[in-house]
């Protein structure tokens, strides 16, 4: 492989100067590559443009209103879908894009999937794709909604990806989700480390310290792969750019899973109340498996919605790894599922199927089943919607927890200030129980040295400037590039 000066290229054209919308262009001329890592919109400035239940009229709106990038600021052909005909495949030209790198399923990283035009090859992890698809197939079906048909290209942690020679590994981090990853890309220029979103307090931590290994050793590429001297170099010199998470990075909490169970554990045990409404993020699994264990704990029904009970059952059913399979919707009998109306869906229709099958129809309950309901319960909530508030016996005490995490980064809209106000008027006090699905500035600051990369671009925080103050006596040379920046190495 000929060497070439300045033969790779980085443009920031999301998660810049703030937190989601993480969108990264990379360039390779040696290799001829042209490759997005993640894909997304900052939550925030769509929410600022577009009201619940509004959509955008097309791509170019988007690209207008700076959420999407302009396929000729940045020289790519054909990115988009020419038309948006939902659950229909469209016959598009081939783009000159070779794929998108897709780290973790939450929209501020992978909304801008339904607008692409479906010959370029996606790349993400086997759940990934499987929860993007659980939330295409149980939501209505609408422009912003339209992973359909998209070329999915999957990986475990330990396969390496081949682009056009290009190697790049996937390996595994901690974070507020399943399946969440970094990528370690293998350029002409030297390795180029991506970490996505990321945490060194979470229950998985063991996770981001094996990609952090991984990063220092690139042991899977080294003893997969026939590498030319020239990569081998490479790779012996040391990360060249470290593309790094900064949510946090100005402020910091010592905080964990555990001290949310410890946490909630003391309202249990001192427990005045008859019923609790909990709000979290529906794919934040840990956060499902605590308040699920604390209400078994504590002989407490844990009431779901039937859209909660489908996307669940989804990730059970192929679960490989053993947090995954916990808690199981099928034989976790607290777990009681809420009906809303006829089966007007085919996913309605699956979830009721699977249960009566189980011989387990006594698990589904209806809003007016809620007043009569005899013991202590929990009811995982979005939102308020009329028939929960109509069915709930407000003469007995009732909480109202918010549990979600980083919700200005995560969700699109955050209604627990609603839900809050709503519930006043019925004396119903809410607690905040929490812990961040980001890393802290000491464990960012850390996990930084440990990798002693040449460069250093902060992404996904609204404060960059940090890092160039906590590295100015480093080796380490920190780059704040500005929106759409390119920058050459």
């Amino acid at each position: 492989m000929e060497q070439k000066s300045n033969s790779i290229r980085l443009t920031l054209l999301g998660g810049v100067d703030e937190v989601g919308g993480n969108t990264v262009l990379l360039e390779d001329k040696s290799y001829d590559v042209r490759l997005f890592i993640d894909f997304g919109i900052k939550i925030r400035n769509y929410l600022n443009i577009y009201e619940r239940g509004q959509y955008p009229s097309g791509v170019e709106e988007l690209i207008q209103a700076n959420l999407l990038p302009a396929e000729e600021r940045i020289s790519i052909q054909n990115l988009y879908l020419t038309e948006l005909k939902l659950e229909k495949v469209i016959a598009s030209k081939p783009s000159n894009l070779d794929g998108i790198l897709i780290s973790h399923p939450h929209k501020d990283h992978y909304f801008g999937l339904s607008f692409v035009n479906r010959t370029i090859p996606i790349y993400t992890g086997v759940v990934t794709k499987r929860i993007i698809r659980a939330f295409c197939k149980s939501e209505r079906s609408t422009i912003i909604n339209n992973f359909n048909n998209l070329n999915w290209h999957t990986f475990r942690t330990g396969n390496i990806l081949d682009i056009k020679g290009m190697k790049i590994t996937p390996f595994h981090v901690d974070h507020s989700v399943p399946a969440a990853y970094g990528f370690i890309i293998y350029t002409s220029a030297g390795p180029v480390v991506y970490t996505g979103d990321f945490r060194r307090h979470g229950p998985l931590s063991n996770m981001t310290e094996e990609f952090l290994e991984e990063v220092k050793t690139h042991n899977t590429v080294l003893t997969s792969c026939e590498l030319e001297p020239e990569q081998q170099e490479l790779i012996s010199e040391g990360v060249k750019v470290l593309i790094c998470e900064g949510t946090k990075i100005s402020k910091g909490i010592v905080e964990s899973e555990q001290n949310v169970e410890e946490n909630l554990e003391k309202i249990f045990i001192n427990n005045p109340f008859d019923f609790i409404l909990v709000k979290y993020d529906r794919i934040d699994w840990d956060r499902f498996r605590t308040f699920s264990n604390i209400a078994k704990k504590y002989g407490w029904k844990y009431i779901i919605t039937e859209k909660d009970a489908y996307f669940y059952y989804l990730l059970n059913k192929k679960a490989i790894h053993e947090t995954m399979k916990d808690p199981n919707i099928l034989s976790d009998d607290h777990i009681y599922i809420l009906k809303r109306g006829s089966a007007n869906y085919k996913w309605q229709d699956k979830v009721r199927q699977v249960i009566y099958r189980r011989n387990k129809g006594n698990r589904f309950l209806n809003h007016r089943d809620l007043k009569s309901l005899e013991g202590k319960f929990l009811v995982y909530v979005t939102r308020l919607h009329n028939g929960l508030i109509r069915n709930l016996d407000f003469s007995k005490r009732g909480l109202f927890i918010s549990s979600s995490v980083d919700p200005y980064s995560e969700e699109f809209y955050d209604n627990t200030n609603n839900i809050r106000n709503r519930l006043k008027p019925y004396g119903i006090p809410s607690y905040r129980v929490h812990a961040s699905g980001h890393a802290t500035p000491h464990d960012i600051i850390n996990f930084i040295e440990e990798i002693k990369p040449k460069f250093l671009i902060p992404i996904h925080t609204e404060n960059p400037d940090f890092f160039e103050k906590l590295f100015q006596s480093s080796d380490i040379k920190v780059l704040l590039p500005n929106k759409n920046d390119s920058i050459e190495f």
